[in-house]
């Protein structure tokens, strides 16, 4: 669907609803805060829905006044809005939960979005849904200021790693340079979002560290249990990022991070530095970024590990 499309969408209606994906990262979160200000700055009214918590480093894009809401706390309105979710099922909200709207509107730049929307504006070449939003917001006349600008700018440098992923394109450089226009504190943002972390995390790192294991020097796997997490003081949210560690050794193609939470369940994250992770994912039913996917499974944690090595090495020829 076009942008013109979507602009009629959010101009033609009142209440809206706003969501991404469960354990929201930086794009997810920019993009769902921008949107929200912009829209809020109209005169709609708007929800802003998550299953799980913001994490501390963006928590200061929360607009004044505006209350995160859990998931089950859903209230009808025209429209919910998707963004950065490649499937409905990832949102976290029920079934039930999508009859409360009239119009789902499911913006995203994931290749392997399923197009569960009403109306879908999908465009897989973009760095992050945040580009894809700035160019709808500035593109159709919508309000754009430095607090929005922000949060869009938060979401872009998120998902491009600093912009030193490959998904970085000349498009992304000139949208980022547009946004610093806006009085962007690009600085205080990159030293806020890459650099500093929180004790707890750092203790969580080295202990993560001491489980490292290669397999014929090309994947490298890392294994986190809820126990781990909760005896060094960390929230789920300082997991992110920890897997690039396995994936930034040399000669390393393939980076593995599994989470084994509480309840039998392993989250498992991929990272490479050439092969496309997202093809792997899909073979346990998940799915992501050309660099950077991941999936979950259920069962016994050697066996599990056991499937996603073998599946990894058969996958890099290796």
């Amino acid at each position: 669907m076009s942008y013109q499309q979507v602009s009629r969408v959010l101009k033609e209606n009142k209440t809206f609803g706003i969501i991404s994906h469960v354990q929201p990262d930086g794009d997810s979160i920019g993009s769902m805060f921008a949107l929200a200000r912009a829209l809020i700055s109209m005169g709609k009214e708007v929800e802003v829905y998550t299953r799980d918590p913001v994490p501390l480093k963006y928590c200061f894009l929360i607009p004044e006044g505006l209350q995160v809401k859990d998931v089950k706390s859903v209230a009808p309105a025209e429209i919910l809005i998707v963004l950065d979710c490649s499937d409905f099922s990832r949102t976290g909200l029920s079934s039930e939960a999508w009859e409360c709207f009239s119009r789902v509107v499911n913006l995203d730049h994931h290749v392997t979005n399923v197009y569960f929307g009403h109306l879908n504006l999908v465009e897989g070449e973009a760095s992050a849904t945040g580009e894809i939003l700035f160019r709808l917001l500035s593109r159709e006349g919508f309000p754009l200021n430095v607090d929005i600008a922000e949060s869009l700018y938060v979401a872009i440098i998120t998902d491009t790693g600093s912009f030193k992923y490959e998904n970085t394109s000349s498009r992304t450089h000139r949208v980022t340079a547009d946004l610093i226009e806006y009085g962007v504190d690009y600085a205080g943002i990159s030293q806020r979002i890459f650099d500093e972390h929180p004790l707890p995390y750092m203790l969580l790192l080295s202990r993560t560290l001491s489980t490292l294991e290669l397999y014929r020097q090309k994947i490298a796997c890392l294994t986190i249990n809820e126990e781990m997490r909760l005896q060094c003081g960390a929230f789920m949210e300082d997991l992110d990022g920890i897997v690039n560690y396995a994936k930034n050794i040399e000669g390393v193609e393939i980076g593995i991070l599994i989470y084994i939470n509480g309840n039998g369940e392993m989250k498992v994250g991929l990272r490479s530095k050439e092969a496309d992770v997202s093809k792997l994912a899909e073979k346990f039913q998940g799915g992501g970024h050309h660099r950077a996917a991941g999936f979950r499974i259920n069962g016994d944690y050697a066996e599990a590990k056991e499937k996603i090595i073998k599946a990894s090495l058969e996958f890099i020829g290796g």
